[in-house]
């Protein structure tokens, strides 16, 4: 089980990173397994956003990454916060949302 985070730090300026996590079966822990700054980030895919899936892939500065989210509401819930979070944090670069169902960005397509 695969779980995912967008935290940002306190200090001045503000840092933001996501976090992929991994618990184990017949554990309660959290076991970090990747993390990477929010201005890593090139583009978010939902893959189709025809359909909902828990499917979808973060493509990084330096990195490709395939992700699957317990369900597709949480990945809904994840690129809601995360789209929020790149337009607060990001001045200059922000990700591409692509493949991405339109209720996830507040209505618009993308």
């Amino acid at each position: 089980f695969f779980s995912f985070t967008c935290s940002v730090t306190n200090k001045k300026p503000a840092q933001a990173s996501i976090t992929k996590v991994k618990q184990f079966e017949g554990s309660t822990s959290f076991v970090r397994r990747t993390q990477w700054m929010l201005e890593q980030l090139r583009q978010v895919n939902g893959i189709d956003p025809n359909r909902d899936s828990p499917e979808f892939d973060l493509l990084f500065e330096n990195a490709f990454d395939q992700w699957v989210a317990s369900t597709a509401s949480e990945k809904c819930t994840f690129f809601q916060v995360l789209h929020h979070t790149c337009q607060r944090y990001l001045t200059d670069k922000k990700p591409e949302f692509i493949n991405c169902q339109s209720k996830i960005m507040g209505g618009k397509s993308v």
